[in-house]
């Protein structure tokens, strides 16, 4: 695409809101060089990153984002095989240490969520060997660690020994009362290196030793003792062989760095490109820009799209298409009314989608790729060329009409003006059916009625006005596509002064024009548009009450759905609870009628038994059960009837402790938890009917060998086969008498029976937890289970 085209839509300005954006010196350059693409694979590849960028910075507390150098000079003199200072060093393994951040980001579950970005930053490779490297030469402060090197470590000791034997011979001259006088200050200073003492100028030829400097004034020596000089001697070879192995450290440094530099310069390339595509997603969250959606078949749908430069208080949306139901759209209206900045936000948005950039408009606005975007907008005389306005634009559109195609987006502002009106308004008509002949996309404003006119009578072709407040006599910048606007040139010239009596001249002169029908006509077409546009409104209001209307009775019809579920859930539950109840009970009356009928065939025993076991599986859904009225726990007392709703039986309370309540059913002794019993009826309704209902109650009472339930088990030295039928009958019998508490001993030995009746224990569906027994009822000895 033609840089020329971007300077007029004013990409310029996009590319240095990015600059101003971008955190490093690599990824502003790279938002100063942005260029749209063409290929549909490549800009689909790249809103994709700013996608993730986008919801990363909304989601994330934290960004993968950190401190980075340009360090392309460094990677350059190391190649050469220039020594780095400490400084770059510093710069380059801060940088280094960045990229293996941002390499480690996106591990976890951070690469499900953004897969692009994760693909990208594994292209990073971190350098913990050089990294680690730099920093056990430099300090915090960038300076060179005596431990950079054990050449190194021993000179420093050697300076700082030789310093200390320094200091201690100048304390000791400063301290001397035959030196006393001689001293203007009594301090230890340094000149070219060398340690000094400050000396009168009186006393120079007294005092042994070199002069290094001499005050402003010249009353004050800085002389070197005779004493001291081996000792400054020494030290200055010392720091000449500091300095010496620093530069071997830095030359073997460097050599580090020159061995990785491919790495490096890949790294670099890879982080700048992350560090640009979360400049591009700040952009798209600055302007609150969505991602186009993409359109293979060329339709451009902006819905209320924003040009990205006007401020957000100030701008108003426009919505416009094209592609769909025609391919040109002639916009008219007032000048200043807003018709180039309709036509240049649907370019610059067509180029910024091009370039993988988010786009200032509401969700659902496609786009689709264009190959070239040629505009003429505004006033470009050439002064160079020594060419008029009419003669530039002339130039500039016979090299668009050479190469245009139906894959291009083409952007006329005024066309055919400059000119004489009548041969003006014939080459733009012409203009436009050439364009319209070659299925090309254009936006072109005009205020010529022939194009008005063109466009009401030929397909492919349509027209939009920006619309005029003819009572303040100011545009409202609101684009409206299907109807073509007036100019409004002269309620424009009485708003800026023109006198009356000059503009009525020309309304008279107006109505003489053979075109001046046409206005009418257009009039009254665009008032009837915009009834019918009301009307469409209202019928867009009404359906979108239908539409929640809709989605209300459907939510209410999934709440009926899954009440009805949840009603039946707990049925079935209630169903499997009586069934087991009864499973029970008849195992207790087949165990008896085997203890009791040893006279009776055991085989015919055992067919019966079979027989009654296979009638209770059988067992369909029961049917409803009359409603019991609760009793307040407080209430119970000794003696007091009372429903247990576990066994469907009344019964005598005989003991109270709490939650716990003792009850007598016949000759059955329960303990339940007070939740589970209920008032009883009255006699003549608790009273069971004569028959079989009555038959079968009194079997029950009659049949009954179990006195008490007992809480707790005691398996010690069973197997795990052996105790688990009994662990099962306990619990049944424990379950089905309401108690909500149960207490398993197993002991410790091996811990295999422990873990035996554990695992049984899972498989259990009404069992609610179970756990290990504190330390004073048995420990991991005992287990205690809660229904």
């Amino acid at each position: 695409m033609e840089q020329d085209v971007l300077n007029i839509l004013d990409f310029d300005q996009i590319r240095s809101k990015l600059v101003e954006l971008a955190p490093s010196t690599m990824a502003k350059i790279m938002a100063s060089e942005l260029t749209p693409s063409s290929m549909p694979e490549i800009i689909d590849q790249k809103l994709t990153e700013t996608e993730e960028a986008v919801i990363l910075l909304q989601r994330e507390v934290s960004s993968p984002l950190g401190e980075t150098h340009d360090i392309r000079k460094i990677i350059e003199k190391a190649q050469k095989d220039i020594i780095l200072l400490s400084n770059e060093f510093i710069d380059l393994n801060s940088s280094l240490l960045t990229y293996k951040s941002m390499n480690l980001y996106f591990a976890g579950e951070r690469h499900l969520r953004y897969p692009v970005l994760e693909e990208i930053s594994r292209l990073i490779e971190p350098l913990d060997r050089l990294t680690d490297r730099i920093g056990r030469v430099f300090d915090e402060h960038g300076e060179v660690k005596d431990s950079a090197s054990p050449r190194l470590s021993q000179i420093r000791s050697q300076k700082d020994r030789i310093k200390s034997r320094i200091r201690h011979f100048f304390q000791q001259i400063l301290v001397n009362k035959d030196y006393s006088t001689y001293f203007q200050d009594s301090i230890i200073t340094q000149r070219d290196g060398r340690y000094v003492v400050p000396v009168k100028e009186e006393y120079r030829y007294k005092f042994k030793g070199i002069v290094h400097d001499r005050s402003s004034t010249g009353q004050t020596l800085f002389m070197e003792p005779m004493e001291s000089i081996q000792l400054n001697n020494d030290l200055a070879e010392l720091s000449v062989e500091e300095s010496q192995e620093i530069q071997t450290i830095l030359k073997n440094l460097t050599d580090n760095v020159k061995k990785n530099v491919n790495v490096i310069s890949k790294d670099f390339k890879v982080v700048s490109e992350l560090e640009f595509i979360l400049t591009r997603a700040k952009l798209a969250l600055n302007m609150k820009g969505v991602r186009a959606v993409y359109s293979p078949k060329g339709i451009l749908d902006l819905k209320n799209a924003r040009h990205p430069l006007i401020p957000e208080k100030s701008v108003v949306p426009v919505s416009l298409t094209l592609g769909k139901d025609f391919n040109i759209l002639i916009i008219t209206g007032s000048n200043a009314g807003g018709k180039t900045i309709a036509m240049k936000t649907a370019g610059l948005l067509s180029v910024m989608n091009q370039c993988g950039l988010f786009i200032p408009a509401d969700e659902g606005s496609t786009l689709p790729v264009y190959k070239h975007i040629y505009a003429i907008i505004g006033d470009d005389q050439s002064i160079q060329y020594n060419l008029s306005t009419f003669s530039s634009y002339v130039t500039q559109l016979s090299d668009i009409l050479k190469n245009v195609n139906s894959n291009d987006l083409v952007l006329l502002d005024e066309l055919g003006s400059g000119t004489d009106p009548i041969e003006g308004a014939s080459l733009a008509q012409s203009i436009t059916e050439f364009l319209n002949d070659r299925n090309v996309s254009s936006l072109i404003t005009s205020h010529f009625n022939e194009m008005k006119k063109l466009a009401y009578e030929t397909e492919g072709l349509e027209n939009a006005f920006v619309e005029f407040d003819e009572i303040t006599l100011v545009p409202t910048y609101h684009l409206v596509i299907g109807m073509a606007g007036s100019s409004n040139a002269f309620n424009i010239c009485k708003r800026l002064g023109i006198p009356d009596g000059i503009i009525e001249r020309a309304e008279d002169l107006k109505k003489m024009s053979p075109l001046n029908n046409m206005e009418e006509v257009m009039a009254k077409l665009n008032a009837q548009s915009r009834e019918l546009s009301k009307e469409r409104t209202n019928l867009q209001n009404q359906m979108k009450e239908i539409g929640s209307l809709k989605d209300k009775l459907l939510e209410e019809s999934d709440k009926f759905t899954a009440k009805r579920e949840s009603i039946l859930a707990k049925t079935r539950e209630e169903s499997e609870n009586i069934k087991r109840n009864l499973r029970i009970q008849s195992e207790i009356i087949i165990k008896d009628l085997k203890k009791n009928a040893a006279e009776i065939e055991r085989g015919n025993v055992n067919n019966i038994a079979s027989s009654a076991r296979n009638k209770i599986d059988g067992l369909k859904m029961p049917k409803n059960h009359q409603k019991r009225e609760p009793i307040d726990p407080k209430a119970l007392k000794v003696g007091q009837r009372v429903f247990i709703d576990t066994l469907d039986s009344d019964g005598v309370i005989k003991n109270v402790s709490g939650s716990q309540i003792s009850v007598q059913c016949g000759k059955l002794k329960v303990s339940v938890s007070a939740s589970h019993c209920f008032k009883p009826l009255t006699k003549e309704n608790n009273a069971p009917k004569s028959g079989i209902e009555a038959r079968h109650i009194r079997r029950q009472h009659q049949t009954s060998s179990v006195n008490t339930v007992h809480t707790s088990l005691n398996v010690i030295g069973k197997t795990v086969s052996e105790a688990i039928p009994e662990v099962d009958r306990f619990l049944n019998d424990c379950f089905m008498a309401g108690v909500s508490f149960a207490h398993i001993i197993h002991g410790k030995g091996t811990g295999s029976l422990r873990r035996g009746i554990h695992e049984h224990l899972r498989t259990l569906n009404f069992i609610k937890e179970f756990h290990e027994a504190d330390a004073k009822n048995g420990g991991a000895g005992a287990t205690d289970v809660y229904f």
